[in-house]
């Protein structure tokens, strides 16, 4: 799994559809030996885009961060817009 060309491919959708969607992080840890290979699906719709991440709770706890992040430095910006 390349992170990179996955952060690629997210990042191709138009930026207004990211800033105007709901953005849900999903992680699976699953101890089926078949379903063990750690993976990433995107799955976007209008206004909503999901984000599941299998067996790599390194991935899920940086999407995380970084999503929480990028709604703080907005809380930020409203609050410095209205005073």
């Amino acid at each position: 799994m390349n992170i990179f060309k996955t952060f690629e491919t997210f990042l191709k959708e138009p930026i207004s559809v990211l800033k105007n969607s709901f953005i849900q992080i999903v992680s699976l840890q699953t101890d089926n030996i078949f379903e063990k290979k750690p993976s990433i699906d995107v799955s976007m719709s209008k206004n909503h885009a999901q984000i599941t991440v299998v067996n790599n709770e390194k991935l899920y706890k940086l999407l995380s961060l970084v999503t929480y992040r990028h709604n703080k430095k907005q809380q930020e910006e409203k609050v410095h817009e209205t005073t």
